[in-house]
């Protein structure tokens, strides 16, 4: 949109996006993080006062599944969001990013809301279909974020939208934190603080999708000319780039052409050699996304030692962690960046390795998948877990998870500048990342702490180095071609 400037409608626009997006994703993440833990203690008899096991609408279950329903059904979610991912563009094309912005936004508020009383198969094709729908969500935030942006603006808009949606996982912990609080839940949540959790993430996720509704459509908006020899139909095409020809049916044709285009760009990319590459970085970021947004609360709820609001609190840490990471290798990159985005994503590596290892010292090793007794409540070094320990992993994992993301996408718009090319880069970079953390959430069930710790530390050393392979690759033809 070289030339063009946002008007106030534009601008109207990324804020009323990145609100309804903040809303949402308190409610989201927030669910994520705390889901396996407060699934289990719904189903669980000792949290409700009953005796006997574990019941789910009056059918006795096993008490591995009870403990693991969260990771299947996160694992669930992954797999059909990589497999959907792939279709997404088609259908955004066809229906308009606006409509599918509500519609896949209001499939996640329904799976939270499925929660409020935890029914299994409810759960799980509750899980497909939020998957399903969340590379819609994402394609199509993404369309309304170019069709409201300037080129000039892009960098603006981008940070505006990120400050706003990673601001929410602060605020979903801290909502957590208090409803616990409040009801003196200290030690175990039971079905009516469970209903009262998820009905309060319920309303916030609807009160986003409600939000969402007030994003006008792109013919209602446009960026307007900063040149007086740009006439209205230049104009208008320039702010709607995906929308060539003359007709409904051809736009449409169009469209749908350049998504099937896009996939198969990404198979031809995917057999290139940076692309090889950052695959690993990919995988290794799918793995710790499972760690951190889904692993690491549970570990803490299943250590009696620990009162369960720590849970939000390191909900709130970790969601701290990503902004400030983001605010210096994101908004101000183009002063921590002059280092080397390798230098920058080593510091990474070295903060997440710290990290593991301090968990591993901290942390019980079979706390991931059951709860522990107290005389179990300990770590290989610390002898209790040491909670405020384990609050300053939570912002350590997002501080080092951050410094990965910028720098990916930092890396990616650099070597894939063009439409044709950065559409593709950024599908395979979401396959991998969500068909790992599917394997993560899946070994999570039966894999002790130290193995997935083991894992993480030799994904995090190859997804490293093969991110500084491209770097350096990339940095010789850049000297190269300016000699």
């Amino acid at each position: 949109m070289e030339g063009m400037t946002m008007t106030k409608k534009n601008w109207t626009n990324i804020v009323v996006l990145g609100a309804g997006f903040f809303l949402l994703f308190t409610a989201f993440q927030t669910t994520g993080f705390v889901q396996t833990f407060t699934i289990k203690s719904f189903l669980s008899p000792k949290c409700n006062n009953v005796n006997g096991s574990f019941h789910d609408g009056g059918i006795e279950i096993s008490t591995w599944l009870a403990n693991n329903i969260g990771y299947i059904s996160l694992c669930i979610i992954y797999v059909f969001a990589a497999i959907g991912g792939w279709a997404s563009v088609s259908i955004v094309a066809v229906f308009g990013p606006r409509v599918c912005l509500i519609i896949s936004g209001a499939l996640y508020v329904l799976y939270i809301a499925i929660l409020i009383r935890p029914y299994l198969p409810a759960i799980f094709i509750g899980a497909a279909v939020l998957g399903a729908g969340a590379g819609v969500l994402w394609t199509a935030q993404g369309q309304i974020m170019i069709q409201n942006s300037s080129k000039k603006r892009m960098g603006t808009t981008s940070n505006i939208f990120w400050l706003m949606l990673q601001s929410s996982l602060p605020i979903g912990g801290m909502i957590f934190f208090a409803i616990l609080i409040s009801t003196n839940s200290s030690s175990c949540i039971s079905r009516t603080i469970n209903s009262i959790t998820f009905g309060v993430l319920t309303a916030l996720g609807a009160a986003g999708i409600i939000v969402l509704f007030f994003i006008q459509n792109s013919s209602q908006t446009g960026v307007s000319s900063e040149k007086a020899g740009v006439n209205e139909e230049d104009e208008t095409r320039a702010s709607k780039p995906l929308l060539l020809g003359s007709g409904e049916n051809k736009v449409t044709e169009t469209k749908t052409r350049a998504a099937v285009m896009a996939l198969v760009n990404a198979v031809k990319l995917l057999f290139t050699f940076n692309m090889g590459c950052l695959c690993l970085t990919f995988i290794y970021t799918g793995y710790e996304l499972n760690f951190w947004s889904g692993v690491f609360g549970n570990i803490i709820g299943n250590v009696p030692t620990f009162m369960k609001y720590n849970i939000g609190i390191a909900a709130a840490f970790v969601g701290v962690g990503e902004m400030v990471a983001g605010a210096l290798f994101g908004i101000l990159g183009q002063y921590t960046n002059k280092f080397g985005r390798d230098v920058v994503v080593l510091l990474g590596m070295l903060v997440h390795l710290l990290t593991f290892l301090l968990i591993f010292f901290n942390m019980p090793d079979n706390a991931i998948n059951t709860p522990v007794s107290e005389e179990d409540s300990k770590g290989y070094l610390f002898n209790p877990s040491i909670i405020y320990l384990v609050h300053l992993c939570a912002f350590l994992l997002g501080f080092a998870d951050s410094i990965f993301n910028t720098q990916l996408y930092s890396l990616i718009g650099v070597l894939y500048p063009t439409d044709d090319l950065s559409a593709p880069a950024i599908a395979l970079f979401k396959f991998f990342q969500s068909i790992t953390a599917a394997v993560g959430f899946l070994t999570s069930t039966f894999l002790a702490l130290k193995w997935q710790l083991l894992i993480l530390t030799v994904l995090a050393t190859t997804g490293t180095l093969s991110f500084a392979v491209v770097e350096w690759k990339h940095r010789r033809m850049s000297q190269r071609g300016s000699n």
